[in-house]
């Protein structure tokens, strides 16, 4: 596996990670384009042999904080520590530009990407009623987690 930065003839490709990843709100090839084209974000791909596997956009908060904007493995390539790969980059670039804090928003329901974020020492805050606009089993909750990266 490599991780390169994301290049703008990528985003198809990003598209179908999100169609393939998410059951239910997905992200439209135009919120990723906004995302992954913002001018202060970092955004990463993870490459298997020819296919891009997966992908990280981060955007700064304030600050002290950045936030894991998006992040998605497409289920041909789970299980591979893809996910983790492009989260510790993506935290190693959060920590040179200065951040103390990395931020992310998940599902209340998405289990194995909240088991994921512990291992990788995030915590959870907050939890967020009604933050999602559509239902993923049963549930429209999110949770905000955070890791501190640096003594800031």
């Amino acid at each position: 596996m490599i991780i390169r930065e994301y290049r703008q003839d990528d985003l198809e490709a990003i598209v179908r990670i999100e169609e393939r990843a998410f059951e239910v709100g997905a992200y439209t090839i135009h919120m990723l384009r906004t995302i992954l084209h913002d001018k202060d974000s970092y955004s990463l791909v993870a490459v298997e042999g020819d296919t891009i596997a997966g992908y990280i956009v981060i955007l700064p908060l304030d600050h002290v904080s950045a936030d894991v904007e998006s992040i998605a493995v497409d289920p041909d390539f789970g299980g591979r520590g893809i996910g983790k790969a492009l989260m510790n980059q993506g935290e190693e670039w959060i920590r040179k530009r200065g951040y103390a804090y990395s931020v992310l928003e998940v599902r209340d329901r998405n289990e194995s990407a909240i088991g994921m974020y512990l291992k990788l020492g995030y915590r959870i805050t907050e939890k967020l009623p009604d933050y999602y606009e559509l239902e993923y089993r049963g549930s429209r909750d999110g949770y905000r987690m955070i890791k501190k990266l640096s003594s800031q």
